[in-house]
Order: structure tokens, then C-alpha cells, then sequence
């Protein structure tokens, strides 16, 4: 199985306190992404300042294309991808 990592760090200075209805959309999106199989895992980052999620079977342009649809993508640096390969 292919697999793209993305690594996404919240910017300096963001307080995630003050997004509450923001984060809360984020967080219907990745549920449904979930549900629907978009996304094989998530791992949030130690202090809450961003996320590590895993697309299954989807090229960098396309994973990409969906992080920019997130709620809390304006807040997010420059995401960083991993193409991982699962033995």
C-alpha cells in the first residue's frame, strides 16, 4: 500500500483557543474523510500544534488539492509530504 504522510504544523503565534468554531469544522471534515476511506490515519502532533495524516493510494496533487479544503488550512505552514510504501 502507498501511502502519503502529510505533515501539518499550526503558524507561529496561532492560538487554536480562539478557533473554536474553525477547529470544529476541521474536525467534522476528518471524520467524514475517515468514514469515507480518504484518509487512513491520523496522529495529532505533541502540543496540539498540528497533525500527521495519512493518505492512502493518492499522489501528492491530489492530497494537496483535499488539505486545501481544510478549515484550518489558512492557519497551517507549508505542508510537508512523505511518500511512505507499507510492506
Amino acid at each position: 500500500m502507498n501511502i502519503t504522510a502529510v505533515i501539518l504544523t499550526i503558524k507561529d503565534g496561532v492560538d487554536l483557543a480562539q478557533l473554536g468554531e474553525v477547529l470544529k469544522h476541521e474536525q467534522e471534515t476528518v471524520k467524514v474523510w475517515k468514514e469515507q476511506g480518504i484518509i487512513h490515519d491520523i496522529y495529532l502532533r505533541q502540543g496540539r500544534k498540528g497533525a500527521v495524516i495519512m493518505f492512502p493510494e493518492m499522489d501528492e496533487a491530489a492530497v494537496q488539492a483535499l488539505i486545501e479544503t481544510l478549515p484550518l488550512y489558512p492557519y497551517f505552514k507549508p505542508a510537508e509530504f512523505l511518500g511512505l510504501i507499507k510492506n
